[in-house]
């Protein structure tokens, strides 16, 4: 990326609405161990009075009182508030572990049932940033937060209560500078809030770059492009690396500015307070608790401020993950549908991702069952589009789609899309066993049966060659397999399906003309009784077909048999008589 023309990392100190509906929302969704979260918040008021007994005690101490009783008794309060304490950052990490685990799972789920409309606008891998780094702000809130700034305030409540029992003067010191301090914590936390904005942002773009890289890195490589990836990403580690140094310089102005509040605040109880004591209006006792206690009042003050900052930290975060939360999931409510099968019938259907540039427009065409029917057209006619209505990984704007004379809009979403099986022309694979990517969608699926369908896509021979045969494990995308073995696999996965649609996107790329040959004979056997559709760039798989639909523009210019649209289409004139027509 050009360095003029990369995205500005300018701070914009703004408010947003709805932030605490928001949070309200996640928590809901979320399942927290509430038991454990009650036995930290317990835990943490224990400690809170533990130390403040303990406060009290060393005070009176300080003040001459060296009783056996008053040595046992901060004797033992020190232990046992070190025993607490300890237990208490084992409940936290306890509580911290389980919620981050919880809001990540609901991420998940959300991810893998959000529609296709969701990732055409967003980038998939910032959603894998928001559920890695971000889910931790369901733990955070809690953690860092919410209960903190209970604690912090019925600490400073407490406190108070005792501290203006000794001398209200004093305790007028400590008031006074609340109100500036606040400010302070105002101020600082909309600034802090838009650092970290911008840093998540760039995390999140870094991410997404890598990764890309590492898939792409042969690409790289064959264009000799390392320098300027290299450029690309030091240009993303230095902007990061600016807007880090920038959030730690604002780190240490807002503890240089809290230090200097807090001293000046100091110097004028400590001469108050000294005229007090010379004129005898409080005793050294008394002077020395105040004292002590007031050193804990300022640092509780100064940790509401700290918690305020956190929340405007978290607060980034959480509406990064509200993002993905709130977004519309698919409906998948519908009729049962245990078995599902004849003609797929298209009924003026229009569509578009985007209002101003339609790819659909008044397509009508049947699939036939029991019969393959190649789907042909230039690029950008929409074929890629058809086939994704016909999945519901969108739903039609116009129109209506039918399968077997019903509807398919009233079906539930999953029950609906075990009768399809697709074999794209990039096969996509999990990193995991030949066995697990074959099997993918199937349980107990027993040896024979996987045979069968390695066999019947021609694949057996050389899975049986590979190092553990079926168990042996593929890289990412299958990257250690052939690009003709990768599409044996899909046809195999697509064969154990048992659906009875299937559609195949261009199935002999990446074959030569021996492999493509065995490959349209064994498609041939597995049309038998279903409905095929086949997306064709090449002409090798025509001898395959009966049938063809031809789009062009959005529209059908010709259906019927391969005799029939060769007649009345110029397009597969072009197609059936030259060896290829690239997209």
């Amino acid at each position: 990326m050009a360095r003029q023309d990369r995205p500005s990392d300018q701070l914009y100190i703004r408010s947003r609405k709805g932030i605490w509906g928001r949070f309200a929302k996640l928590f809901i969704r979320c399942r927290l161990p509430w038991l454990w979260l009650a036995l930290y918040v317990f835990l943490e008021f224990g400690t809170l009075n533990l130390g403040l007994s303990e406060t009290d005690y060393t005070a009176q101490l300080f003040a001459g009182d060296t009783s056996a009783g008053l040595v046992f008794r901060l004797v033992a309060v020190l232990i046992i508030n070190a025993l607490a304490s300890h237990m208490k950052v084992f409940v936290r990490e306890l509580v911290s572990a389980r919620s981050t685990r919880s809001m990540r799972t609901v991420l998940f789920d959300k991810v893998l049932h959000l529609p296709m409309t969701y990732f055409q606008d967003e980038n998939p891998r910032d959603a894998v940033y928001r559920i890695v780094q971000n889910a931790k702000v369901i733990d955070n809130t809690l953690i860092f937060f919410v209960v903190p700034i209970v604690m912090a305030l019925y600490k400073s409540a407490n406190i108070f209560v005792r501290i203006f029992r000794y001398d209200w003067r004093l305790s007028a010191i400590l008031i006074a500078f609340i109100p500036l301090q606040l400010l302070m914590a105002f101020l600082f936390g909309r600034i802090n809030y838009a650092v970290n904005e911008r840093e998540t942002a760039i995390r999140s773009r870094l991410t997404e770059r890598l990764a890309e890289l590492v898939t792409n890195i042969p690409l790289a490589k064959a264009f000799a492009r390392e320098d300027r990836e290299e450029a690309v990403g030091a240009d993303l580690t230095e902007r990061l690396y600016k807007v880090s140094i920038r959030g730690s310089w604002l780190d240490q102005l807002k503890d240089l500015t809290q230090t200097g509040i807090n001293l000046v605040q100091a110097v004028i109880m400590v001469l108050v307070g000294t005229s007090l004591l010379r004129n005898g209006e409080i005793n050294t006792r008394g002077w020395v608790t105040f004292y002590l206690f007031s050193s804990l009042f300022t640092g509780a003050i100064y940790e509401l401020i700290m918690y305020w900052n956190n929340v405007k930290t978290i607060q980034g975060s959480a509406e990064k993950v509200a993002d993905i939360m709130e977004a519309p999931s698919e409906n998948e409510e519908g009729d049962p549908c245990p078995a599902l099968s004849g003609d797929i019938v298209l009924s003026e259907v229009a569509f578009s991702y985007h209002e101003e540039a339609p790819v659909l427009t008044g397509v009508s065409c049947t699939f036939p069952d029991n019969a393959v029917t190649a789907l042909l057209g230039a690029s950008g006619s929409g074929k890629t589009t058809l086939v994704n209505l016909l999945l519901r990984l969108y739903e039609p704007e116009g129109g209506a789609i039918t399968a077997g004379g019903s509807d398919i809009s009233r079906f539930a979403l999953a029950e609906y899309r075990k009768h399809f099986a697709m074999v794209s022309q990039n096969a996509m694979f999990f990193t995991g066993t030949v066995r697990e990517n074959v099997c993918y969608g199937q349980t107990d699926v027993a040896g024979e049966r996987l045979e069968k369908a390695l066999r019947g896509a021609g694949a057996w021979e050389f899975v049986q060659a590979l190092p553990q045969g079926v168990d042996t494990e593929l890289t990412e995308y299958g990257q250690n397999l052939s690009g003709g073995q990768r599409q044996r696999l899909a046809v195999a996965r697509a064969l154990l399906s048992d659906a009875h649609y299937l559609i195949l996107d261009e199935p002999v790329a990446a074959m030569d003309a021996i492999a493509t040959a065995e490959l349209v004979e064994i498609l041939r056997k597995a049309a038998e009784g279903r409905c095929l559709i086949v997306i064709a760039h090449t002409k090798a798989v025509l001898p395959l077909c009966s049938r063809a639909v031809i789009l062009s523009e959005g529209r059908v210019e010709a259906e019927g048999s391969l005799d029939e649209v060769q007649k009345a289409s110029a397009f597969m004139q072009a197609f059936a008589g030259e060896e290829a027509v690239h997209e």
